[in-house]
């Protein structure tokens, strides 16, 4: 396991040095200045999100043995297995479009330079990511072992590119699912009067209590995926708002290119937004979930309760609930603003605003 975790550290920034001497070598160049720009941010945003977590591995690591204790690896009765399993579909579409998406892209990249060579001398062969060198690479063997050794080097670049905002939406479906079973369990605490007037009293007040409980312990679970997220949060709101307006400069400008070039841009542009549209939508979902719990509480039976004390007890502990849960559990960008499906368009517009600015220059 560190072994691959310093194999891909050390993947990741390699690709990042290479793409920003080719920035630099292309300056001046429009198309290949934007061009490169856009995979330098692509490399950014992988190299970000990996050290971000490389410094946070134990929090990380820690986070998953928590989820799969207490969430994951549990006994659920049927509305509550119902209720995961249908997370857990809809969380393996999600990552598998995703994965599907990021592996197009960097599959393309690899595929349009053995498509453009044929025909080609060996002296004007290209390769997927450009390189600067007075030596003969072009020529075979070292051409060969160069375009292997560029695919070893960048693939971490796309799990990087993924995982980690797989990981996110797993903790947000997981979570939102916890909020909705808990919701069942806070609406039905004073159901089933089955036994003396005590005894009801009693386990009321047993299943109030493992409610209250349960909805601090998914408070502090929401609490430590927003530490974890804070900074790369803002990174994916600033990264992706350039990206997505190269990404888009690049497949309108690329009309006169080849048709597999042009789908290539279309792979890009629309992996960037459906990435960043899961990315929010969970986000949003957690949120909406937590804000629900207020709803249950309400929803609460309290007036079939014989006893007005033990009554008037309950209905204020009921309105505590709501007043916490109307504070809604949500992540941030930075700890500055909640990110909902509001940051969505908000990105979107920006890199459409960026977009235009570009095209008047």
């Amino acid at each position: 396991m560190d072994g691959l975790v310093v194999y891909t550290i050390t993947s990741v920034i390699g690709a990042l040095f290479f793409t920003l001497i080719d920035l630099y070598k292309c300056y001046g160049d429009m198309d290949k200045f934007t061009y490169s720009t856009m995979i330098t941010f692509t490399g950014a945003f992988g190299t970000f999100k990996v050290i971000s977590f490389a410094f946070k591995r134990k929090s990380f690591l820690d986070l998953v043995c928590y989820a799969k204790k207490h969430f994951w690896n549990v006994e659920y009765e049927n509305y509550g297995a119902n209720i995961m399993k249908e997370c857990m579909l809809r969380l393996s579409g999600i990552v598998t479009f995703a994965v599907f998406m990021c592996h197009l892209t960097v599959v393309l990249h690899y595929i349009i330079p053995l498509l453009e060579n044929r025909g080609k001398n060996e002296s004007d062969r290209i390769f997927p990511f450009r390189l600067y060198s007075d030596l003969p690479i072009t020529l075979s063997p070292w051409y060969e072992i160069l375009y292997v050794g560029q695919i070893i080097a960048t693939w971490p670049c796309c799990y990087c590119y993924f995982c980690f905002d797989n990981f996110l939406c797993q903790m947000n479906i997981t979570a939102v699912g916890q909020f909705v079973i808990l919701q069942k369990e806070m609406r039905e605490i004073c159901d089933n009067h089955d036994g003396s007037r005590a005894s009801n009293e009693h386990n009321i007040r047993s299943r109030f209590v493992r409610c209250v409980r349960r909805h601090q312990q998914l408070i502090d679970f929401v609490e430590n995926v927003k530490e974890l997220y804070r900074s790369v949060m803002l990174g994916v709101v600033i990264l992706l708002s350039f990206l997505i307006c190269l990404e888009m400069f690049q497949l309108m400008t690329s009309t006169n290119s080849n048709k597999i070039t042009t789908f290539h841009y279309c792979v890009y542009v629309g992996g960037s937004i459906t990435q960043l549209y899961f990315y929010t939508m969970t986000c949003d979902n957690l949120t909406e979930a937590s804000l629900a719990i207020s709803n249950a509480a309400y929803d609460v039976q309290w007036f079939s309760i014989e006893s007005e004390a033990f009554k008037n007890r309950l209905v204020k502990d009921l309105s505590m609930v709501i007043m916490r849960s109307q504070r809604a559990c949500s992540l941030t960008i930075g700890g500055f603003a909640p990110v909902t499906l509001q940051t969505f368009t908000s990105i979107c517009h920006t890199a459409f605003s960026f977009l235009a600015l570009i095209r008047q220059t």
